[in-house]
């Protein structure tokens, strides 16, 4: 057994006379996983883009009784910047927080539109005067939030008619044919069997579709909408980087080491590979993944 340092993680390498080349190749297809080595970077190239659909829900929820100028929105919890860019067309302004500083650092690298900006803010203290936002957004990250102090922070900030909406999205189904089932039984294996315990308390929030009380905002005008969903076409290479976007695969590498973690992520490769049964790399092997939404929406008095 050999160690060998890699660009952004050690590579191991195990080596005999019968087929050492091919052992090699594995292991060092395997640290692609890690390009860009933090997790941010896997997030910003990985994670989806909320549907339109969902967007024109939130839009028209806000006009169907806030008729004033859409000034301002801000997007908490942005991450690397999927959700906050698809607000840009509709608003003057549009501000992207986060409280990872690594977060924010990619979601600047990639941004392209000029009323968007970013900055390293927590959700219980938002920077911005009272009364200065029509929209508050948060996608996939209000549940690792203080949520009392979150809305009253959102009640601060939100002009009268102004509304707040919490969304998420559930595990990706990928979808090939006839052997869709097995593929999710894979990914499923994957979350409750090989990550199992690497998660935070506030995965099992997302499970349920933020179906707890708590998660009602403070107003008495709200709905929720269950129907939106986006269909993404990838590569197995791509729903494989997916994987290792998870903060519970994270935390399983931080605690087991790269090379624990490399081997995690190409048997879930592998596996994917053999019951999808055809001859084409993994990069090269096209899929679909659907992501169903949820969307829970309020509206200031």
């Amino acid at each position: 057994m050999a160690e060998q340092e890699g660009e952004n993680c050690r590579i191991w390498v195990h080596c005999n006379k019968k087929n050492g080349q091919s052992q090699r190749r594995i292991f060092t297809m395997a640290n692609r996983f890690f390009e860009g080595a933090a997790h941010a970077a896997a997030y910003a190239r990985f994670r989806p883009h909320p549907p339109q659909s969902l967007i024109d829900n939130i839009l028209s929820f806000l006009k169907s009784k806030y008729t004033g100028a859409l000034a301002a929105a801000a997007d908490v919890g942005c991450g690397s910047g999927q959700t906050t860019w698809i607000l840009a067309p509709h608003f003057n302004n549009v501000t992207g927080l986060d409280i990872s500083e690594a977060q924010i650092t990619e979601a600047i690298k990639k941004n392209k539109a000029n009323n968007v900006s970013f900055k390293v803010s927590g959700a219980e203290k938002l920077p911005f005067p009272s009364q200065s936002l029509q929209v508050i957004t948060t996608g996939q990250a209000c549940h690792w939030f203080d949520l009392p102090k979150f809305y009253a922070e959102v009640d601060r900030v939100l002009v009268p008619g102004g509304v707040v909406a919490l969304y998420g999205y559930l595990f990706p189904l990928p979808i090939f044919g006839e052997v869709s089932d097995q593929l999710a039984e894979i990914v499923n294996d994957v979350y409750n069997k090989e990550t199992k315990g690497y998660w935070g308390d506030g995965r099992q929030d997302v499970d349920e579709a933020y179906t707890d009380p708590k998660f009602i905002p403070l107003y008495q005008d709200f709905i929720r909408n269950d129907s939106h969903y986006t269909d993404r076409d990838v590569s197995v290479t791509d729903l494989t980087g997916y994987i290792s976007s998870w903060s519970g695969f994270q935390n399983y590498r931080a605690q087991n080491g790269d090379k624990a973690a490399s081997d995690m992520l190409q048997n879930f490769q592998n596996r994917i590979m053999s019951v999808l049964g055809v001859s084409t790399a993994p990069e090269d092997t096209q899929l679909t993944l659907r992501y169903k939404y949820f969307i829970i929406m309020g509206r200031k008095p």
